[in-house]
């Protein structure tokens, strides 16, 4: 999964939306993780990028908000 098409979109919001966040809050972090990734494409790939992103209970608890 490299280009950013609506299937490959839709599957990562519903791996950030397993993380416990809604959609329009998983939409946002996985336009970033393909941004991030157009930006440095030698980096991690799209599954690491979005592996990396805390659960919303870790999140919160991090951030206390």
């Amino acid at each position: 999964m490299k280009n950013l098409t609506y299937y490959n979109l839709m599957v990562v919001i519903r791996k950030i939306q397993a993380k416990g966040y809604d959609f329009e809050t998983s939409k946002r972090l996985a336009r970033g993780v393909f941004d991030e990734f157009a930006a440095c494409p030698q980096g991690l790939s799209i599954e690491e990028r979005v592996r990396r992103i805390l659960t919303k209970e870790e999140w919160e608890r991090e951030y206390g908000l």
